[in-house]
């Protein structure tokens, strides 16, 4: 069997079976298509890890988060190849097949003082419930999947995400069981929903994601606002939570994240570099 072999079998059997999100399963399915053919040709059983470094290794000097996804991949598939007793040479760790360096960009987010300037120029928009959701925190699909029904007591159920996967619009389940929350939205939203016309089909706003896209880049446009994507005002909103001193767990639930840490992480970059903590903390004691 050779690697390109044994890839598609391990998407077939593994991966499309399982519980993953939709969007996982593409991205394993994509990084599966990139492999070279050469490589893909490679016998199984006599494969290891230093055949994949130079592919790994090119991929990473143009495209290096491609590479960090490509190897996240192989790493899967190869395991479980590995305990098959299908690749016996192929052991793949941080060792062997060290993880590609990528430093991402820092998100941009908006000011407080821009957030209230976007918000007031979003209200023209037909589509200003779901760039109101975005800046709630909710994720692109978290607010276009979103229902009337999903509206109880001044809180907003997060149910579902639509999505476009594989360039078809879809339905689908939220990305992990945490992702399932109720958030209370601002008083002053749920009084704009009240007075919002409702579609027949059901949905807060019936849009796709170029549509939310396209309406988000002319709000910022119309206000003279920073280029940030519709991602920038989930990290803005999470980013001023922190700044307010909301608890982080708080946050992590509002947000639908599985980990603490992964809040932590993610937002902790946005905060100051100053802290005052010291001072705060030893200001009755002499030191």
């Amino acid at each position: 069997m050779t690697l390109g072999e044994w890839l598609e079998t391990w998407l077939s059997l593994y991966v499309d079976g399982s519980g993953l999100a939709q969007s996982t399963k593409a991205c394993y399915h994509r990084a599966a298509i990139s492999v070279p053919t050469a490589l893909a040709s490679h016998d199984l059983s006599d494969l290891n890890a230093l055949d994949l470094m130079p592919w790994l290794v090119s991929v990473a000097k143009e495209h290096p988060r491609a590479a960090q996804l490509d190897r996240v991949m192989l790493s899967k598939a190869l395991r479980v190849a590995y305990k098959l007793g299908l690749c016996p040479g192929c052991v793949i760790d941080h060792d062997t097949l060290p993880k590609p360096p990528h430093r991402p960009k820092q998100t941009a987010i908006l000011s407080i003082a821009e957030a209230q300037v976007y918000i007031l120029a979003a209200k023209s928009s037909p589509l200003y419930p779901l760039l109101a959701l975005c800046l709630c925190g909710l994720r692109r699909g978290e607010a276009l999947g979103a229902r009337w029904s999903d509206l109880e007591n001044g809180y907003l159920m997060i149910r579902r995400q639509r999505l476009r996967v594989n360039r078809a619009y879809q339905t689908l389940p939220l990305k992990t069981a945490r992702s399932e929350r109720g958030i209370l939205l601002p008083m002053a939203l749920r009084r704009e929903l009240e007075a919002w016309p409702r579609s027949i089909t059901g949905w807060l706003c019936d849009a796709t994601p170029e549509q939310l896209q396209r309406e988000h880049k002319r709000v910022l446009q119309a206000a003279g606002l920073p280029n940030v994507t519709l991602h920038g005002l989930r990290h803005t909103f999470a980013t001023a939570a922190a700044v307010q001193g909301q608890p982080m767990k708080h946050l992590q639930m509002a947000l639908g994240h599985t980990k603490v840490k992964l809040t932590a992480d993610l937002y902790a970059d946005h905060l100051s570099p100053l802290s005052d903590l010291p001072a705060t903390v030893w200001q009755d004691v002499a030191l």
